[in-house]
């Protein structure tokens, strides 16, 4: 896959995914998001892929929307403010669109491990809660701000969110627009565990491995029954998940 935003590397159970605007931050952009929504197409097409480990380049994760898609006339925003208003709302199908980027990754047959330094905000931020797992830096910033701007997160945050810190945290977060560091994300269960900035990378990349031990259809079901709201079809899940994994396993004797 050719990519100007993103690059994708490693060849086995385990594939790192970095965002490439370091000097911006990581700011993401359409380009980014469609490169990021092909990326998730290749990846779940590939067998061999259990663990994923989405990091930035340069000292942050992401800072959220490039400014500029909010600034330029033929920026993203600004081209979504343009279309008329109707019903259907041809605004809506872009938007659509641009959730593509992020929508791949809880459905994804594989675990995604976020690894997380510097900020995530907005846009950032929401890319982070995609993922099954976050691992961050103690002094990682997050923050969703989009309420500054008037606007509300719309990449996924209003279904990850609540499941991880419940309703009345979630609304706080989003409304407010709060900044919460790496610990404090992790005492309020939004990450699984903070680390000093440089041991970062060695720390995803060790629970990768962990996890790259499981066979990809056992990571899928796992990830399938905890979804499923329902407790007679998780179990169904499970019980589907389990046999396709006797079948696959190596059994003591």
């Amino acid at each position: 896959m050719v990519t100007t935003e993103i690059s994708i590397e490693g060849d086995g159970p385990i594939r790192r995914l970095t965002l490439n605007r370091p000097a911006r931050h990581n700011a993401q952009t359409p380009i980014m998001w469609a490169e990021l929504a092909a990326a998730g197409r290749e990846l779940t097409a590939d067998p061999d892929v259990r663990c994923v480990v989405i990091r930035g380049s340069g000292e942050s994760f992401s800072s959220g929307i490039d400014l500029d898609e909010m600034r330029t006339p033929d920026g993203f925003i600004r081209r979504l403010a343009a279309h008329p208003d109707a019903d259907p709302d041809p605004m809506l199908a872009d938007i659509e669109v641009a959730q593509q980027a992020f929508r791949w990754i809880p459905r994804a047959p594989f675990l995604v491990i976020a690894a997380v330094t510097g900020v995530a905000f907005g846009a950032g931020c929401q890319l982070a809660l995609a993922c099954d797992v976050r691992i961050v830096a103690a002094g990682a910033r997050f923050a969703l701000r989009e309420a500054r701007y008037g606007l509300i997160p719309d990449m996924g945050a209003t279904a990850s969110l609540p499941r991880l810190v419940g309703r009345e945290r979630a609304l706080d977060l989003i409304l407010t627009g709060r900044e919460l560091t790496g610990a404090e994300a992790v005492a309020m269960g939004l990450a699984l565990s903070a680390h000093p900035d440089a041991e970062v990378p060695a720390a995803a990349n060790e629970y990768a491995a962990k996890i790259a031990r499981m066979p990809r259809s056992g990571i899928a079901y796992v990830k399938a029954a905890l979804d499923e709201p329902a407790p007679d079809r998780s179990l169904q899940l499970a019980a589907l998940g389990q046999a396709t994994c006797i079948r696959q396993a190596s059994l003591p004797h």
